[in-house]
């Protein structure tokens, strides 16, 4: 997966410094994240905001769950790859995070049917 990404030049993923704060700007040892990891939560998180509106409540409560969870799990990827010194596929910890915490706002709320009409 890794080696495949790096060998690869096109716009289909961002690249980005992981020892920035150890080597500043003469960093050497960068992390890449893929356009499928914005592209396919980005798209999930736009279906939660059309359900949001579908509501007709006048909140962006799911959306918002979302959003928060993307950055949630984003954080817990740059978390998990600082932790072991590898790479890591990001979309394993986005996808439950990012279902996970709506699922459990509309338990809470009891709009788990309203959610998977």
């Amino acid at each position: 997966m890794v080696t495949v990404a790096r060998s690869f030049e096109a716009p289909i993923k961002l690249v980005f410094p992981q020892d920035l704060l150890e080597k500043g700007l003469e960093a050497d040892n960068f992390a890449m994240l893929g356009l499928g990891d914005i592209v396919i939560p980005g798209i999930f998180i736009a279906l939660l905001l059309r359900f949001d509106i579908s509501l007709k409540k006048n909140t962006h409560t799911y959306f918002y769950t979302s959003f928060a969870a993307y950055i949630f799990g984003l954080g817990l990827t740059i978390f998990i790859m600082h932790i072991f010194k590898h790479a890591q596929p990001a979309l394993l910890y986005l996808v439950p995070a990012c279902i996970g915490f709506p699922v459990l706002v509309a338990l809470a709320k009891g709009e788990v049917t309203e959610m998977f009409r």
